[in-house]
């Protein structure tokens, strides 16, 4: 096809699937110009930055710790949105807390903090900031690792360690009904911010390479955040779909994309946040700059225009 842009990418977690499923769907993508040859799925950081570092792929959904420390050995990564700003997760434990102060000495199951490709664990990262906000340091609880990565397995034996006594409690993200029928106590910390999601992940390299491809990109996250406020039926008819084909327990709905920022920057204390998982797996990364990551021209050259205020005008 003529004057069509074939580029591939990769998302870092299922959870990112429905604001690209809806790109693709609403024909967003051929709007800009792109066609999307490949998005697979990869589990790991490591890999995801090798494919992308080597111009394999033109773009990572995803991807939040380890770029600072890439980026300090002199890899050309670069951030250009953040449709994901905080997380909420779920509390779960035997007996009924205060806070999570409560949970000095206890035994809280998690998965491993570095998992065997090296990589460092996101959500076993958010606990432990959950933590230490309430003055809690990791060392103060018990970890039991109850699998490598978060997925499938570790939820089933997160459910079964609290059953069987094994853990006193757990962090649970999304429902945590079954816990709750279970009998335990749930509790629901403050939201904290921290970068997550659909990150838009690119290589310095690729960008120079190929022009044209970031404002692609970027405008494409845009439009598919107002698609689904402007189309939220039509959105939901997508969702469930892909929900469906992904075998998913509890469909999405258009809810879970136009929670989004409708321009997606970055804010400035998930980015401290997820700069202090970083470092704490890899201190010398403080000789970075948080900031350095984050490339925003692109999403404020879109923004100054006002085509974003105008969308939602309209």
């Amino acid at each position: 096809m003529a004057g069509v842009m074939r580029i591939r990418g990769i998302y870092r977690a299922t959870s990112h699937l429905p604001v690209w499923e809806v790109i693709q769907q609403a024909g967003i993508w051929e709007k800009m110009g792109i066609e999307l040859v490949d998005f697979q799925f990869v589990d790991s950081s490591a890999v995801a930055e090798r494919l992308l570092l080597s111009g394999e792929i033109d773009f990572i959904s995803g991807n939040h710790i380890s770029p600072y420390t890439q980026f300090y050995k002199g890899q050309p990564i670069r951030h250009l949105t953040s449709p994901g700003n905080s997380v909420h997760d779920v509390c779960v434990t035997r007996e009924r807390i205060g806070s999570l102060s409560d949970l000095r000495g206890v035994r809280v199951g998690d998965t491993a903090q570095i998992s065997a490709d090296g990589g460092y664990a996101h959500n076993r990262g958010n606990h432990i900031l959950y933590l230490m906000r309430e003055g809690v340091q990791p060392s103060d609880v018990t970890w039991v690792e109850l699998a490598d990565k978060n997925g499938e397995e570790f939820a089933r034996n997160q459910l079964a360690a609290m059953k069987d006594g094994r853990i006193d409690a757990t962090f649970v993200t999304g429902s945590a009904a079954d816990y709750e029928a279970a009998g335990f106590h749930l509790s629901t910390p403050a939201r904290l911010p921290m970068i997550n999601g659909p990150t838009i992940t690119c290589s310095s390299e690729t960008l120079r390479r190929r022009p044209g491809l970031a404002e692609k990109l970027v405008e494409a996250q845009v439009l598919g955040i107002h698609y689904a406020h402007a189309h939220e039926a039509e959105t939901n008819r997508i969702l469930a779909d892909l929900s469906g084909r992904q075998g998913w327990a509890r469909p999405v709905t258009a809810e879970r994309i136009t929670r989004m920022p409708r321009k997606p920057y970055p804010e400035m204390e998930a980015v401290a946040n997820a700069y202090e998982l970083a470092c704490l797996q890899h201190p010398e990364t403080r000789s970075v700059s948080p900031l350095a990551l984050w490339d925003m021209h692109y999403l404020r050259e879109l923004d100054d225009t006002g085509y974003i205020d105008r969308l939602y005008a309209a």
